[in-house]
């Protein structure tokens, strides 16, 4: 009889086991991600607190992408100035941004990392370059070394990050509503060069496009350091899952989208 008691008890606690381990396994994860009220492009698209039902931008898609990845992860957007962003990852409100590394944001949050403490590019959210297209033999662009008569003006489509970049290499911006805009302004000579996705297509004659990218800015999916205590597996899994998706085909099919409007 006690070993049929014994038996029974035993029997209870493994049935108690499975059901909590169970229970723990598919336990639903909300990430609150933040990023800017503004369109910050060829990332994020929209204006104001919602994220857009359509078009979202790149960034947006990709990060739904990861989710369906993970079923027990729902990812929460809410959309704030950049500064909040930061201040709010910062104390653990939201958790995630995507943005550049920067020393002072190592305060602040957690960037993917290789054994030896260095940045894993492996791991980025996000690589995007950014190319010269300008009529030929008009600037001379070696990766290090620009040349050109001043001033030149250059069409950027409005919101693009890169501007302030632009405007420190001495460009005179004008800042045109769409990609497809911005070079039609190019090719009627309206202004001097235009920026391109780096690959880009059916260039016009007189026209060429430098392959040497005047812009380079790498995106990294950053947590608070309250997540990562939190969720590290998670966390660690989130970027494994990025390096497994062709973040590259998003931004292009968005940059093809455009072009064809």
């Amino acid at each position: 009889m006690l070993e049929n008691v014994f038996n029974y008890m035993f029997l209870t606690v493994l049935i108690f086991l499975s059901l909590h381990a169970h229970g723990t396994s598919n336990k639903q994860v909300t990430l609150t991600y933040c990023y800017e009220n503004k369109p910050v492009l060829p990332h994020f698209y929209g204006e104001g607190p919602l994220v857009p039902e359509s078009k979202p931008g790149p960034a947006i898609d990709i990060l739904n992408q990861v989710a369906t990845y993970h079923p027990d992860l729902t990812i929460q957007f809410v959309r704030y100035p950049w500064k909040r962003c930061l201040n709010d990852l910062a104390s653990g409100k939201v958790d995630a941004v995507v943005g550049r590394y920067d020393p002072f944001r190592e305060q602040i949050a957690r960037y993917p990392k290789t054994s030896d403490g260095e940045l894993d590019n492996s791991l980025s959210f996000s690589n995007s370059d950014s190319c010269l297209l300008h009529k030929a033999g008009s600037i001379n662009w070696d990766g290090e070394t620009l040349i050109f008569d001043k001033p030149m003006s250059m069409s950027v489509p409005n919101g693009y990050g890169v501007i302030g970049e632009m405007r420190k290499k001495g460009f005179d911006i004008y800042e045109s509503p769409s990609i497809n805009k911005a070079h039609e302004l190019l090719f009627k000579g309206r202004v001097a060069v235009s920026l391109s996705n780096c690959h880009m297509e059916d260039v016009p004659t007189g026209f060429e496009q430098n392959t040497i990218p005047i812009n380079q800015s790498i995106g990294y999916l950053m947590f608070s350091h309250q997540f990562f205590e939190r969720q590290p597996l998670l966390a660690n899994k989130l970027w494994q899952t990025l390096s497994r998706i062709d973040a590259e085909a998003f931004y292009q099919d968005y940059f093809n989208r455009a072009l064809s409007h």
